[in-house]
């Protein structure tokens, strides 16, 4: 009976250890999570510093240029999510048609910096004036 038992538990246990081995290793073939987020990070910087180059500012002159847009569109919210308008102001549809999607869903999901690297591809290397805009916002 014992044999019986003990062959019955061997046969029952052993795939599940192969079962997870194979997974463990599947699993270690895929890039971490992190390693991708660090990517992601990594090129929208790029582009940013690559942005601030091409229009003859420094990285801090760009950055300020598009909080004083993110202060008047939402008030400095750079998360602010909406059915149609998120981060400092896009329409959702225009984050997906610049491809905006690649760093987050939503502008209000992304990064600063990814908000400033799309809002530079939406206006062509331009910062919208936003002389004339009280310091809480429109």
């Amino acid at each position: 009976m014992r044999r019986k038992l003990f062959s019955l538990l061997a046969s029952l246990f052993v795939p599940l250890v192969l079962l997870g081995t194979s997974a463990n290793s599947a699993a270690s073939s895929r890039p971490a999570r992190h390693d991708i987020d660090h990517v992601v990070i990594s090129a929208s910087t790029r582009a940013f510093r690559a942005d601030a180059a091409r229009v003859g500012l420094s990285e801090a002159q760009l950055r300020s240029g598009w909080q004083s847009v993110a202060t008047c569109e939402v008030g400095g919210n750079w998360s602010m999510i909406g059915s149609k308008y998120s981060g400092i102001g896009f329409l959702n549809t225009t984050w997906h048609e610049y491809g905006g999607d690649r760093f987050a869903p939503l502008a209000g999901h992304a990064t600063e910096t990814q908000q400033i690297v799309i809002a530079m591809a939406v206006t062509g290397g331009w910062i919208p004036d936003q002389s004339g805009c009280s310091p809480g916002g429109w």
